[in-house]
């Protein structure tokens, strides 16, 4: 039994060895632990304030003997059932062109680029569910392909996004996403950078993106289907799905000079939600600045506009009147209060680097639509101290 064990130890390392000399590439091990302090509204009942996360990641690299490169990522979250979080895969092209397969890490396309305004430590929503609208949807899936292309020195150049099936899980090698896991819309993403350029002392970056999501069956497609619909009203009351393929798009500038770091975005997102009550489309814009001393002081300050507009400003008003909806609304419009609404965000971040140690902290508040559907503002605000190795 001995000898039987032996010699399949020995087979095996000698297919180890085999594999190692045709497949050659180094492997890294890195990993963070997180404790929090967080206060909320004193109206919110908070609990206990103290949380923690952990995470580790294995990441593996070599190069391609006719050039190029290859990458590869994995993150653990260390909960108690030590799921996988996100993973990656890259295959660097002559070091002008990558094609790479990403399964959660949200590091590619235009959710790499949602909001880039810069920030010592969080974006000035965390925190909050009425968070920023970005252009992010379709980037952040799991299963995204991506190819992006850049030029050496200034940075110009496209990255382009698909997503077979938005909303799926990570898929393991030889499976599919099962029709149950997602809502079914595949999803595109195209980023331009007409300037990326990034030097000890001065950066500049100017680019836009866009995002096109796709359905597969709309309140248009059911219109074409039925084909007895007369009218936008009747249309939007007898459709509870998407009126028609939700698109986005973004531009977005970033100026370094020396330790002060300024940013600005602006985004319009159309999620062609059907219904009257039901966001037409946002309109968001970003600023913010921060100043960084080195690699261990930064600090920031940012605030954020989301003004959203509704399918109808009479929404919730017909029985008011005795009507019913589409009789006569135009006799009776609501105030412009009732079509648009406006969020403002505002927060403050720093950070303290000591080399493997972090000390970080946050004080975000919304103010308009607020939170939980509270009209007074919200904050959230958090001390977080770090250690990676």
């Amino acid at each position: 039994m001995n000898k039987l064990k032996n010699i399949g130890i020995s087979a095996l390392a000698g297919t180890l060895v085999t594999l190692s000399a045709a497949q050659a590439g180094g492997v890294t091990v890195s990993g963070s632990w997180e404790l929090s302090y967080t206060n909320l509204n004193k109206e919110k009942v908070t609990g206990n304030k103290i949380g923690m996360n952990k995470n580790i990641s294995f990441g593996a690299s070599g190069d391609i003997s006719d050039g190029g490169g290859v990458t590869w990522s994995t993150t653990v979250a260390g909960s108690d059932s030590m799921g996988l979080s996100s993973a990656s895969l890259a295959i660097n092209m002559g070091g002008i062109a990558t094609l790479a397969y990403d399964s959660g890490t949200g590091g590619y396309g235009a959710n790499a680029v949602d909001n880039i305004v810069p920030t010592a430590w969080e974006e000035i929503d965390y925190g909050f569910s009425t968070g920023i609208n970005d252009v992010g949807a379709i980037s952040k899936s799991k299963g995204l392909l991506n190819l992006t292309v850049k030029a050496p020195v200034a940075g110009s150049g496209f990255s382009i996004s698909y997503a077979d099936r938005m909303g799926s899980d990570h898929i393991a090698d030889g499976a599919t996403s099962g029709p149950g896991q997602s809502d079914g819309s595949k999803g595109v993403d195209v980023v331009v950078d007409f300037v990326d350029y990034n030097s000890s002392h001065f950066g500049f970056r100017w680019g836009l993106a866009a995002e096109l999501e796709m359905p597969g069956y709309t309140c248009k497609d059911q219109e074409a289907d039925l084909d007895q619909i007369s009218t936008p009203d009747q249309s939007l009351s007898s459709c509870n799905g998407k009126k028609d393929d939700p698109y986005a798009g973004t531009m977005y500038t970033k100026l370094q000079l020396g330790p002060l770091h300024l940013g600005t975005q602006a985004t319009f997102k159309n999620p062609q939600n059907s219904g009257d009550s039901a966001v037409m489309n946002t309109r968001t814009f970003v600023v913010g600045g921060a100043l960084v001393f080195g690699d261990t002081l930064s600090v920031s300050y940012g605030e954020a506009f989301d003004k959203r507009r509704y399918n109808d400003r009479n929404r919730g008003m017909a029985q008011n009147y005795g009507r019913s909806r589409g009789a006569g609304q135009d006799n009776f419009l609501g105030p412009d209060a009732n079509e648009y609404s406006t969020t403002k965000f505002r927060g403050y971040s720093a950070a303290i680097n000591m080399g493997p140690v972090a000390l970080k902290a946050t004080r975000n508040a919304v103010d308009g639509m607020g939170e939980n559907g509270h009209s007074d503002p919200r904050k959230h605000s958090e001390i977080n101290l770090s250690i990676a190795f």
